[in-house]
């Protein structure tokens, strides 16, 4: 099975959070089919509302246009690591590096970019294997 294949829930005390950027608890939940990757987020804000999403990568380092005038780039890095670079023009919005440990039980999630406010932040999220998801 693919390494990031799987549940994984946000290990708080062993993040570091950007402070505009706190949320009560977080999961990821990985498919892995070839070049595309399926990655859903969900969670609870700081306010305590409920919110997911559901985004898909094509891993093969190609520009893909989401939006109009952005663009995203995923790259394999290796077989652990998975890197998504989103771009308007020149300008770097954000980028996404998610590895997973050699031992299959931590996936760190190392965040960067612009937010909507026009700030920018850095973060760095760890996640845990959800139990019964064997890597």
């Amino acid at each position: 099975m693919d390494p990031f294949t799987g549940k994984w829930v946000a290990n708080l005390a062993k993040s570091e959070r950007h402070a505009n950027h706190q949320f009560q608890s977080a999961t990821l939940h990985f498919e892995v089919a070839g070049t595309t990757v399926s990655l859903t987020q969900s969670g609870v804000n700081m306010s305590g509302k409920h919110e997911s999403s559901t985004q898909t990568f094509q891993a093969d380092g190609q520009a893909r246009v989401v939006a109009p005038g952005i663009e995203v780039i995923s790259t394999w890095i290796g077989t652990h690591e998975l890197e998504t670079i989103g771009n308007r023009g020149d300008d770097v919005l954000g980028r996404g590096t998610y590895r997973v440990s050699p031992d299959g039980r931590t996936l760190t999630a190392s965040i960067s970019g612009i937010d909507a406010s026009g700030a920018a932040f850095a973060q760095v999220i760890v996640f845990d294997r959800h139990d019964g998801d064997a890597a």
